[in-house]
């Protein structure tokens, strides 16, 4: 058996894992290893903004994950889009940068998260961030991930804004700027018409480094866990089992899904189930897998009888023009997002801040069609689709082995809409988009509304809600963060009952926030970073306090 010799191995190299190895192996001089289960990045299907919604789906950057029967769905079934590349979801999303507000990080504080309230967090965010607005309180200006307003020219999308405004919500330049509730452009992650990945803004370039080795097609099977120390991680590359021996720290940021799969293979979780799966109990950690939240959505879809959606860039000249243009300069359409505004609203007007997210995209994809091919997410007639989701959802759902195979995928059940408190926000959430539809001069170009439908009023929605629910792929929780006994992590991110083993990724959220997961994993990433450094120059945080009972 190969056996690699490091002092730092980070097992993920999505959003923060790919901050917290291109820290460490530019910051130090100790030898990273990164290991990443998909393939590289650097693909036009990544790369090329304005068709990066076909990554999102790409079974080669995807592990394809498939959740069981939701009860609250009648049973049905959810693909589950998580990145398989390197760079992660970064690599494949829809490239928005949202931070959430203040006030939900200062709840993390209040909630025995030490050093996680929004002045602890804020810097982290700075450091990780160039914008193109230039630095200021809110926004750092050289940082290695670059961030600026999107830009579309599509008159539906001007429309949008207006209907909003007109619906009596602020219409703001800046989301990221402690809005309580609004609607603009989101900031998006490209630069000179190119998406910017955590790989691309962290991993590449520290790969000339002679003290940094990137393992692509890399599939961690356990972390190698010595008289209560994590020493490193067993992998399977090229067809043979290696081990990663580390002798500084193990820091898996593998993402919702498969940080807390690991940990739970490598004996590190509820005793009773690993026995159960013929696993060695390293430790026994109850709430590994478990406080799973995601943003459930629901989409609603439009037609028009006006030629200003995407579908004109659908037709076979428009598109040669597109891509001369782009390839010729790297602008217009295919050099921004696919989803380029939205914002966020109450869904209850009793509440201080927003609650729910809204996404505009300026196409319209048949419903059901989504994720079956490549050309079933290509707009097919003039329309479009506003989603909209619960933020802060109650309902909580579980990740759990199937087998002790570290190649099978786990079992995922994220109780969508098990809280009936989530029922009701997305009802309110969707008559809400509703009330903006109404207003000029988005109503103008209207034909007909798709999904829900006109038939579809408070009686029927919520059937409707369920019927079509959807999700944006924002899972966290898993291996919760917290000050208390029952956490999986403390808030320097070790994890409880073992040495030498952090989490950095979404998954160590204690709650979810009401904005997608890339820039607040890119923060964890960089707090991560940090702590792991401080600990190294013996400036160790506070040992992670037990509570007795």
């Amino acid at each position: 058996m190969r056996v690699r010799e490091c002092e730092f191995v980070v097992v993920g190299s999505g959003a923060a894992g790919s901050v917290v190895a291109g820290r460490l192996a530019q910051g130090t001089d100790d030898r990273v290893v990164l290991v990443e289960a998909g393939g590289p990045d650097g693909h036009p299907l990544t790369t090329i903004p304005g068709i990066a919604f076909l990554a999102s789906v790409s079974p080669r950057r995807n592990w394809n994950f498939l959740t069981e029967p939701i009860p609250a769905l009648g049973g049905r079934r959810m693909a589950w889009n998580q990145g398989r590349i390197l760079g992660g979801g970064s690599s494949i999303n829809g490239m928005i940068y949202m931070r959430g507000h203040s006030r939900e990080y200062d709840q993390w504080r209040q909630a025995g998260c030490t050093g996680w309230g929004f002045d602890d967090v804020l810097p982290f965010y700075r450091k990780s961030e160039g914008s193109a607005r230039g630095a200021d309180r809110w926004h750092g200006g050289d940082g290695p991930i670059a961030t600026r307003p999107s830009h579309t020219p599509l008159p539906i999308c001007a429309a949008f804004l207006e209907a909003a405004r007109t619906a009596g919500f602020p219409v703001v330049e800046d989301l990221n700027a402690d809005v309580a509730e609004g609607f603009g452009r989101f900031d998006i992650n490209v630069r000179d018409g190119r998406r910017v990945s955590a790989a691309t803004g962290y991993v590449r370039p520290a790969r000339g480094r002679p003290n940094f080795t990137v393992l692509t097609g890399a599939l961690a099977r356990r972390v190698i866990v010595r008289d209560g120390r994590a020493c490193g991680v067993e992998i399977a590359c090229g067809g043979q089992i290696e081990t990663v021996r580390a002798t500084r720290e193990v820091i898996v940021s593998c993402g919702a899904v498969n940080s807390p799969q690991l940990l739970l293979l490598s004996g590190i979780g509820p005793a009773d189930e690993l026995r159960a799966l013929g696993i060695d109990v390293v430790a026994d950690v109850p709430q590994v897998g478990h406080n799973l939240h995601n943003h459930p959505a629901y989409t609603l879809r439009y037609a028009c009888h006006a030629p200003i959606t995407a579908y004109r860039y659908a037709r076979p000249l428009a598109a040669l023009g597109l891509a001369a243009r782009y390839a010729f300069g790297r602008r217009g359409p295919l050099g921004e997002s696919y989803v380029a505004q939205g914002g966020v609203f109450r869904t209850d007007p009793g509440l201080e801040i927003a609650n729910s997210i809204v996404v505009m995209a300026p196409a319209l994809v048949e419903r059901g069609r989504a994720g079956e091919s490549w050309r079933s997410l290509l707009p097919h007639r003039h329309g479009f689709a506003v989603s909209v989701s619960v933020g802060r959802p109650l309902s909580r759902g579980v990740v759990r082995l199937r087998s002790a195979d570290p190649a099978a995928p786990p079992s995922i059940q994220p109780n969508y809409l098990s809280d009936p408190a989530d029922v009701a926000s997305l009802v309110r959430g969707v008559e809400r988009v509703r009330e903006i539809m109404r207003q000029p001069p988005i109503r103008d170009a209207i034909s007909e509304e798709l999904s829900p439908g006109p038939a579809a009023e408070r009686d029927g929605l919520e059937a409707e809600i369920r019927a079509g629910l959807g999700s944006y792929s924002h899972p966290g929780g898993t291996c919760r963060m917290g000050g208390d006994a029952s956490s999986v992590v403390d808030p320097q991110l070790r994890v409880r009952g073992i040495e030498g083993l952090r989490v950095a990724d979404a998954s160590i959220m204690p709650g979810p926030l009401n904005a997608c997961t890339h820039a607040p994993s890119l923060m964890i990433g960089e707090k991560a970073a940090a702590m792991v450094m401080a600990d190294r120059q013996g400036g160790a945080g506070t040992p992670f306090a037990e509570t007795q009972t």
